[in-house]
């Protein structure tokens, strides 16, 4: 987008701020709304669909999508239940086409504390505290990518939009010929692709996808390492544990224990 950079407190209209459990009979739209619409899994999963852009997201906590005004979605539970939250507001003068924006890689465990301190204060809604939930909220803003449409037409763009999708769905990422399928084009295609587009190497971005969501789950659940290592897309705990040590200098325990030192 996206979003602007210079936008200040008074251009934002806060509207919802709701917080709630969903479950399998209880779907999620399909609605478009005028406005924008920040949805955050806390616990659990949920799958959300955009019918007009032809694509699908499996968020699981913590995770969440801003969705644009206009947009056309629908959602529900993978599971047999999820705890979301949703913040609506409108941006003044913004200028916005249908589609999402996801949180910058790695970033999602942080903007989940920000959300919970935003819904604390939406809680009590004290009419003093009004500015300091703007500030919150352009907070927020600032952790979403700028990447935020399923139509991307240029390399990047539909790199970027595979790239997202694939760190959606890493469960069922078991290689990178699964992300080359978002793009309907060969295993080494998609290698000389993002390498000419990003410099980079395909296998190590999958590699660094996979391991940052592993830190995530690490830090924020208390899933054993063979769950993770299935949430992530490796077939074995062994494999990411030695690939977590490899890239991260620590064990996933390590890891876990020096991320909670007051445990």
């Amino acid at each position: 987008m996206a979003m602007q950079r210079d936008t200040q407190e008074d251009d934002i209209a806060l509207g919802d701020h709701r917080f709630g459990r969903v479950n399998r009979r209880m779907p999620i739209g399909p609605v478009r709304w005028p406005f924008h619409d920040l949805f955050w899994i806390h616990e659990g999963s949920a799958r959300i669909t955009f019918p007009e852009h032809d694509a699908t997201l499996d968020l699981m906590a913590p995770a969440g999508v801003l969705i644009l005004p206009g947009t056309l979605f629908r959602g529900a539970t993978i599971g047999a239940f999820a705890t979301a939250s949703i913040c609506h507001f409108e941006l003044a003068g913004a200028e916005e086409h249908p589609g999402w924006l996801m949180p910058h890689p790695g970033e999602a465990l942080h903007l989940q504390n920000v959300i919970k301190l935003a819904m604390e204060l939406a809680r009590h809604n004290r009419p003093e505290e009004l500015a300091r939930r703007k500030r919150l909220l352009l907070t927020l803003l600032d952790g979403f990518a700028a990447l935020a449409h399923a139509t991307s037409t240029t390399v990047d763009g539909r790199l970027a939009t595979a790239w997202r999708q694939a760190g959606q769905n890493l469960h069922r990422m078991r290689t990178l010929a699964d992300v080359a399928a978002l793009l309907g084009i060969s295993e080494s295609t998609l290698r000389a692709m993002h390498r000419d587009a990003w410099d980079t190497s395909a296998g190590e971005h999958l590699r660094e996808l996979r391991l940052t969501r592993a830190e995530e789950l690490i830090v924020s659940t208390d899933k054993t390492l063979a769950e993770i290592a299935e949430a992530v897309g490796y077939r074995h705990a062994a494999t990411l544990s030695a690939a977590f040590r490899s890239r991260r200098g620590k064990t996933p325990g390590e890891y876990r224990r020096w991320s909670n030192p007051f445990a």
